[in-house]
């Protein structure tokens, strides 16, 4: 199996998925090497109830008091009356600790949605980025997508999601 379709399956199996990445090609005159595309670079993406929530974030590393996230979440499919939530964490893992700042937009439509107000992490630390799709109905089922490992210990779902912060 080539290293693309390698890269290929195993996005697929950890439910990522781009239909925009396209591999990059590079080498010397006379000679050819492909390389398959970063999954750093593609989408957090999952999907449920006919709803496809795909997170992005920038940047992958910073320093403390100068670096400001950026959050985009885009929702494709049958989008209902609903809220999208974004967290922004330094915690070790979902079950500790409390977001640095959680904010909220009301949405009923297909769409691309930023995070409201800009954050700028104060301190170094692996900040984590959390999407949650919280349709309004008690029948619809909510999504997250998130960077935050489940346990303290366990890698992050989806490392693109998680921005490397240094001191000052």
């Amino acid at each position: 199996m080539t290293s693309a379709l390698l890269s290929a399956a195993l996005l697929a199996a950890a439910g990522c998925s781009s239909s925009t990445s396209t591999p990059t090609t590079t080498g010397a005159p006379g000679s050819t090497t492909t390389t398959a595309p970063n999954p750093l670079d593609l989408p957090a993406t999952g999907s449920v109830d006919g709803v496809t929530l795909s997170v992005t974030s920038s940047p992958l590393t910073g320093v403390a008091g100068t670096t400001t996230m950026h959050v985009n979440a885009q929702l494709t499919g049958s989008v209902t009356a609903s809220h999208l939530v974004f967290q922004i964490s330094d915690a070790p893992s979902a079950e500790s600790g409390r977001p640095a700042t959680t904010q909220q937009v009301s949405v009923s439509h297909p769409g691309t949605f930023s995070l409201p107000t800009a954050f700028h992490p104060s301190k170094a630390g692996n900040w984590a980025i959390t999407v949650t799709y919280a349709p309004t109905s008690a029948k619809k089922s909510k999504l997250s997508v998130s960077g935050l490992p489940p346990k303290v210990g366990l890698p992050a779902p989806f490392p693109q999601l998680v921005t490397v912060i240094t001191a000052g």
